[in-house]
Order: C-alpha cells, then structure tokens, then sequence
C-alpha cells in the first residue's frame, strides 16, 4: 500500500533538506548555491515531498522541472534513501507530469544514467521511452545519459 504523502512547490526553508537528499543521492551533487538558483528560476518548479498533517513536515524527496512553452524538462527527483521504494518518487513525478500538463506541456524530457535501473523502471511503468544516447553526459565522463520522453498524445492514444 503507498502512503499518502503531501507535495507541494518548494520554499527556501526546504533548501538545506533538498541538498541533503541529492548529496545522499548522486555521486555528482548539484552545489547548494544551484538549488537556491531554481527557486528564483522563473522557468524552474521544485516540488517536494514529505508526510501529511498532523505529521511534522519533513522533506522526504524532490523533483525539479523547467517547463519552456509547451515541453516539461526533468532536471533532478530524488527521494531519500531511508524513504525509497514506498512510492514517493512516483508521486512526486505524477505530480508533475499534472502541474506541466494543466500548463500545456505537451512532452516531457529527461536524461538517466544507464545504471539507474530503478529510475529507469520508474520511468518506463509512466510510459517513458528511451529516444537518444547523450555520450560522456555526466561530469565524471564515465557514463553517458539515457535521453527518455513523454508524449501525453501519445499516452491518450493507448
């Protein structure tokens, strides 16, 4: 069973948790000077996640979008280790396929590691599809980047 879970647009007191889960996360962490960037990003939405009241907020996961026009550009999701495989991520991530498609997003963007597994598992059961190979995406130029989409036509077409 998923436990509910609230999720609602990031504030600055959610900055330093944000920055914590992506430095539990990633081998390459976006500086905290970044995050606090995307909250005055005009284009940029972080959403984040955590417990529903009368539980005391805690940021339990993020995701962070750029919508330009009428395409939706995952930059970053991540979701605590201690709070993984409960479906948070999945939350948080149909939480914002909704806002960007009430806000015309037409398609939907994102870059994976090929050794995401989880996250590519995610991604496929929401209807992603691997279109390119991004080579020596990632800083570390050890592995390349998967480049998945999302059509909502497409999807409406099932």
């Amino acid at each position: 069973m998923t436990r509910p879970y609230l999720i609602r647009r990031a504030r600055l007191t959610d900055v330093k948790a944000i920055w914590d889960i992506e430095r539990l996360s990633f081998p390459e962490p976006w500086s905290l000077l970044s995050f606090l960037a995307e909250l005055r990003n005009p284009v940029s939405t972080t959403l984040v996640a955590g417990p529903p009241p009368p539980q005391r907020w805690q940021t339990l996961g993020y995701l962070i979008y750029w919508q330009v026009v009428n395409e939706m550009h995952i930059l970053n999701l991540a979701v605590h280790p201690r709070h993984r495989r409960r479906g948070l991520g999945r939350a948080l991530l149909g939480a914002a396929l909704d806002q960007a498609r009430r806000n015309g997003a037409a398609t939907a963007w994102l870059e994976v590691r090929p050794s995401n597994l989880p996250a590519q598992s995610l991604y496929a059961s929401l209807g992603f599809h691997q279109v390119a190979v991004r080579p020596h995406y990632y800083q570390d130029n050890q592995e390349d980047a998967l480049l998945l989409t999302f059509s909502w036509e497409e999807e409406e077409g099932r």
